[in-house]
């Protein structure tokens, strides 16, 4: 039983990289089709549900270093991906991902820790804009007359709202999916095991 509560056991381990290819395909997806919703943190809260904040945080980061050797871009947003892990984490840990009514608030959760991160690295890194689907919303709203910052954060509260609810839901069913057997080596996989039983 001790292997299970350990913050990196082998389980862990193993984990992250299959949560690190998840996100780089959601991010590659939304970037392809230029849809204004990010779908590039599902492994990440995946991590966080089974694992907890720490795993998920290092799973976040190294997505976004990965990511950031074919585009910089990435880089100043790892700071965002380590708080979208550590939220996921928390979130988890007090049984806040394991209803539907439960999965929403955690998406609204994650999806303020976002926007609260990253709307100030979107501002003053790269003037508002990074190329996506979300900046071409804010350059619009910029264009009639609104703040950069408003724009960002209108822009933002919207998408982040959307894209973390599509994660979170996209994570609670790769989980459920996941055989009991392998549930009960992570350190919160039992809470999943007991509402399949729901």
């Amino acid at each position: 039983m001790k292997k299970k509560n350990e913050t990196f056991s082998m389980m862990v381990i193993l984990l992250i990289p299959v949560a690190i290819a998840i996100n780089i395909v959601g991010g590659q997806m939304t970037s392809i089709l230029k849809i204004p919703v990010d779908l590039d943190m599902i492994g990440v809260i995946l991590v966080g549900a089974l694992a907890g904040p720490l795993p998920a945080a290092v799973t976040g980061v190294l997505t976004n270093l990965i990511n950031g050797i074919f585009d910089p871009t990435w880089i100043p947003y790892a700071l965002c991906a380590f708080f979208i892990g550590i939220s996921s984490g928390l979130l988890s840990k007090y049984n806040m991902m394991t209803k539907v009514w439960k999965l929403v608030i955690s998406g609204i959760i994650i999806a303020l820790v976002g926007t609260i991160t990253a709307t100030p690295i979107t501002v003053f890194f790269f003037g508002g804009a990074t190329g996506g689907g979300a900046s071409m919303l804010a350059a619009g709203l910029m264009a009639t007359g609104k703040q950069i910052l408003e724009s960002v954060l209108s822009v933002y509260i919207v998408t982040e709202s959307v894209g973390k609810l599509i994660s979170v839901f996209i994570a609670y069913f790769i989980i459920k999916a996941i055989p009991e057997r392998s549930l009960v080596k992570y350190k919160y996989g039992e809470k999943f095991i007991k509402t399949k039983s729901n």
